[in-house]
């Protein structure tokens, strides 16, 4: 089943990856390396490094792992022998009853006891041996999931620090904008106070810079936000928030190709879907396990001590007692109850193979989507750094002309929105490419090595 569901994956990720910046010939440490390595940027590495040490989610997941590394551990004791060791000191009379003919009340008897008791089941046919063993797939799922959520928190921390570094350069844009246009407002002013200009000049100039202010509560909101957010992600409260975001950062450059592997690869190293097979693995071992309760279990039993009547009696020849032999016991009269146990592993199996299956299909569908979003977002990118160098040129040109007196004041303003415009495009462009090239190495499962 997990093969032939793989078999599909790979068909369908071949057909995604057509016509789109995505590289499946790469080595094997290229593609072990963390995502945020492969970005290069120094802030957004220690950010993520802080906040997977610190993280709640984190440190509820590696609980959890702690949790089934211990249940493994008490399952494989059930491999070994138990020995334990008791002591008794009680007083008896019999019943007059018991003993027939009698006539007068027995009289009342110390009896102390001490010794060992020892049991080892054979395990022949492996009910105990796949209980570690499913276990011990629950622990490699658990570390999986542990894996997962660091890839999930990681990628979190980084689409939010690009979000906050596309607000601050939407920021910039605006104040950028604003100089230019107050110098705009000043010049029309200028002209009007020498007979040159018109007040519907200067109205238009002001209105055009009033427009572009009101922007920048709207970004200083998102910034603050931003910065909220990723405190809480590291752990802290919003009032600590760390230092390297006060100050405005650059986007990553956008890389031509991203290594993600071959189609099977990008299934295989996701931590979701590894989780997933082993969680499968784990129900299958204990389907096995419930299986073998229909069989005998044959068990070595040994009890040795000593018993007398006097407690300064004991250890004298005697008082030991030696019992060493073979149990067998077998569930007869409890079938129905066994049939049950297996039924209800059998089920457990089909959900954990559905889930698994559930878990593959959808590492395809946000695989795809990744790819696709990161190349659409890709060529956007290109496209608006275009339209500003041409809105760049087309506004000094009007500046240039309208200061020449070979044209109105209107073209200048309507340069210096289509400008203003295009510069505010290519911010948010460029953050969604950033933020979709995040997604797809979540999508590629590219969390670092395996442990």
């Amino acid at each position: 089943m997990r093969n032939r569901i793989l078999s599909f994956v790979a068909v369908t990720i071949v057909s995604a990856f057509s016509g789109v910046p995505v590289s499946q010939a790469q080595s094997t440490a290229a593609l072990q390396r963390p995502f945020w390595q492969e970005i290069g940027d120094s802030v957004l590495t220690g950010l993520i490094v802080e906040a997977q040490r610190a993280n709640t989610d984190v440190r509820v997941a590696e609980a959890r792992l702690d949790a089934t590394r211990a249940s493994r551990r008490l399952s494989a004791f059930d491999l070994a022998p138990t020995v334990t060791a008791s002591g008794s000191a009680l007083r008896t009379r019999q019943s007059m009853a018991q003993v027939p003919g009698l006539t007068t009340a027995l009289p009342q008897q110390d009896l102390y006891d001490v010794g060992f008791d020892a049991a080892w089941e054979l395990d022949l046919f492996g009910r105990t041996r796949h209980t570690v063993n499913a276990n011990g797939a629950l622990v490699e799922s658990a570390e999986h999931s542990v894996d997962d959520v660091q890839l999930s928190l990681a990628a979190e921390v980084a689409r939010n620090y690009f979000e906050l570094r596309g607000a601050q350069r939407q920021l910039a844009v605006a104040m950028r904008n604003a100089e230019v246009q107050r110098k705009t407002v000043q010049l029309t002013q200028d002209r009007l106070a020498g007979g040159r200009g018109t007040a519907f000049d200067v109205e238009r100039a002001r209105s055009v810079l009033q427009l572009t202010l009101a922007a920048v509560p709207a970004f200083q909101t998102q910034i603050a936000t931003g910065r909220n957010r990723i405190a809480v992600l590291l752990g802290r409260s919003a009032e600590t928030i760390p230092v390297e975001l006060m100050t405005d950062g650059s986007m990553p450059q956008l890389p031509d190709t991203v290594a993600i592997g071959s189609p099977r690869d990008v299934v295989r190293h996701r931590p979701d879907v590894l989780a997933a097979e082993r969680q499968l693995a784990a129900q299958s071992l204990s389907l096995s396990a419930s299986r073998a309760e229909y069989l005998p279990r044959i068990s070595l039993a040994a009890s040795v001590g000593y018993t007398a009547n006097r407690i300064e009696s004991l250890t004298r020849t005697g008082t030991s007692r030696l019992l060493v032999g073979p149990v067998v016991s077998f569930p007869l009269l409890d079938l129905g109850r066994v049939r049950q146990r297996v039924d209800f592993a059998r089920s457990r199996e089909n959900e954990a193979q559905a889930e698994y299956a559930a878990t593959v299909l959808r590492a395809v569908e946000e695989t795809e989507s990744a790819v696709v979003t990161y190349a659409r977002a890709r060529e956007r990118v290109g496209i608006l750094t275009e339209a500003v160098a041409s809105s760049t040129h087309a506004s000094e040109l009007a500046q240039e002309r309208f200061e020449a007196g070979l044209t109105d004041f209107l073209q200048v303003l309507d340069a210096q929105r289509t400008l203003l415009d295009a510069e505010n495009q290519l911010a948010t462009a460029h953050t969604s490419a950033a933020t979709a090239l995040v997604a797809l190495y979540k999508a590629a499962g590219r969390t670092g090595p395996n442990r």
